[in-house]
């Protein structure tokens, strides 16, 4: 299998990128810096272009039988468009080309179920805070899910809780629109995309993934997810009743 992935220089993108080709599959990669792409591997070819241009999505997407798009926006007090400019521009050039399978990221603060497990921070400080720094990225991933489930291509969207890098091993579990628990590692998420990518499990659906035996505090991720990659590079510096799913352990 050709699998074409976007966003695939930011983290998530990066361990995605390794474990489908450890996978055997074969990988065209878009990166905002090709040349200096940290993933090399036969079997892989890293391309430069914009993920919400035509021109590039389509020659990115030409000949690849699925398609991954981790792409990634940082929180903002401004209009947030590359989730759904993206969306648009992928599902267009899949429908051109004939590409079958496509995958894409979400956020699982989209679902309005909340787990009865969470305290009262979790279910109403940190939404708050979520809200109100993410509004508009928020905002752009609805529209990105619109998008993508009035195409008529295979889609799967998911939809992983507070994204963080945990150390392994890890064991998540995946389930349509919502699931228990606090994190998603990166590395499960990398892993539940791979899994998909020959399933027909979720077909047309939205699912959550969930990390089951690790996670950090909400607080935790707030700051390393949403906060901190926002502030200038010196404070950096400065500052040291669910779904069960299905269980898998990410070694």
């Amino acid at each position: 299998m050709k699998v074409t992935v976007f966003g695939a220089s930011g983290p998530t993108g990066q361990l995605l990128t390794a474990r489908i080709l450890a996978d055997g599959h074969d990988v065209v990669a878009m990166a905002r810096r090709p040349t200096t792409f940290p993933v090399t591997a036969d079997g892989l070819r890293v391309v430069g272009g914009d993920a919400t241009s035509p021109e590039d999505v389509s020659a990115a997407i030409a000949g690849s039988d699925a398609v991954v798009s981790v792409l990634g926006a940082s929180f903002s007090r401004h209009p947030v468009h590359l989730y759904s400019a993206s969306a648009q521009a992928i599902c267009a050039a899949m429908a051109r080309v004939g590409a079958g399978r496509l995958i894409v990221t979400s956020s699982a603060v989209l679902s309005d179920w909340t787990d009865p497990e969470w305290g009262w921070a979790e279910r109403t400080v940190a939404r708050r805070i979520l809200g109100r720094l993410g509004r508009t990225l928020y905002v752009d991933m609805a529209r990105m899910e619109s998008i993508v489930a009035a195409s008529g291509v295979d889609w799967t969207i998911m939809r992983p809780l507070g994204l963080a890098n945990l150390d392994p091993p890890t064991t998540y579990r995946i389930a349509e629109d919502h699931i228990a628990g606090r994190q998603t590692a990166r590395r499960d998420l990398a892993a539940a995309i791979v899994d998909q990518l020959t399933r027909t499990d979720y077909h047309r659906k939205a699912v959550a993934v969930a990390t089951t035996n690790r996670h950090q505090s909400v607080a935790q991720t707030i700051w390393r997810e949403g906060i901190k990659p926002n502030l200038p590079t010196a404070l950096h510096r400065g500052r040291a009743g669910s779904h069960s799913g299905r269980e898998k352990v990410t070694q």
